[in-house]
């Protein structure tokens, strides 16, 4: 007696390339898989796809806190194929300031009989500091620092920003001299250096070119 019997179609045989139930390979995209055993029987295998994502995000939160310049950047996690993004928002830096000479800007002087206004010299052009804020004033004949970080430029080269720092840090002074032609070395609030020559002097004000030097 003959035993051997016709093998239908099993899972994972390679089907015939003009298989009238399965579509040729690389145009099959449904998320269902259909087989046709021998005896007519239709088996269906779902398509499954598992995603994951690596989670980098605190690493990079860790790396812009120590290093600031990265502080600005946007931590980007593409999770899986599917596009799903995740982003973290990391600390502002602090920009660097502008080396654009300012001409020609007045500040107020004061006699001593009034309060001085005093100028916050970080921004550029400079504004009118708010209360408790480190400014540079000009007051009876002298421009004033209240932080002391302030110096005279007595060399007749064009100031620097290395020379400007070397001068506040060997030389600082609370107060220096305001005449035509002469100039100054500052600090600002975040440490950067800037320099002041004065162009003009009134009973009422004096008129200065300023800027920073990088």
């Amino acid at each position: 007696m003959n035993t051997d019997r016709t093998r239908g179609a099993q899972l994972g045989d390679l089907a015939p390339p003009n298989h009238p139930h399965v579509p040729p390979p690389g145009t099959h995209h449904s998320p269902t898989q259909t087989v046709t055993a021998g005896d007519n029987n239709t088996i269906t295998q779902k398509n499954t796809s598992l995603k994951f994502s690596v989670p980098v995000v605190g690493p990079l939160l860790s790396l812009a806190y120590t290093h600031p310049l990265m502080a600005g950047l946007l931590a980007v996690v593409l999770v899986g194929g599917g596009g799903a993004a995740v982003g973290a928002a990391l600390p502002d830096a602090t920009p660097s300031p502008s080396t654009s000479l300012v001409r020609g800007f007045v500040m107020q002087r004061s006699d001593g009989g009034k309060g001085a206004v005093g100028y916050d010299f970080t921004p550029s052009p400079p504004v009118v500091a708010d209360a408790g804020t480190d400014a540079l004033y000009v007051q009876n004949g002298y421009l004033m620092s209240t932080n002391g970080k302030l110096a005279s430029w007595s060399s007749s080269e064009v100031p620097t920003a290395e020379g400007c720092r070397k001068a506040v840090a060997e030389h600082p002074t609370r107060q220096t001299a305001v005449s035509v032609t002469y100039a100054m070395c500052y600090l600002d609030r975040n440490g950067d250096p800037g320099y002041i020559s004065v162009t003009g002097t009134d009973d009422t004000s004096v008129t200065i070119d300023t800027a920073h030097l990088g």
